[in-house]
């Protein structure tokens, strides 16, 4: 399994606009022959802070989820949307 946890510090004024271009990120994702889990998370304290814990099956499912649509679509409305870059950690999946 190949996990990934992304933080996304987005503009206060863009909270709602992440929020609707993230909804069909997830909406594809859970979609996904590969995807085990796509989790969005708000942070409790910092709402503009967010975290996306995504569960693939294996690296291939990884590499496809990249070339999607909903993914390509959403990666690039972010540009405008975050406060600083996109910051990820990759596990392997030790229990699914």
């Amino acid at each position: 399994m190949e996990v990934t946890l992304v933080e996304i510090n987005v503009k206060p004024d863009k909270i709602d606009e992440f929020l609707e271009v993230f909804h069909a990120n997830h909406l594809g994702a859970v979609k996904e022959e590969g995807n085990l889990r796509f989790d969005v998370l708000q942070d409790e304290h910092e709402p503009t802070k967010f975290f996306i814990y995504e569960a693939y099956r294996d690296n291939e499912a990884v590499l496809a989820h990249k070339i999607t649509p909903h993914y390509l679509k959403c990666v690039e409305a972010l540009e405008g949307i975050m406060s600083e870059p996109r910051k990820k950690t990759v596990f392997k999946g030790i229990y699914p």
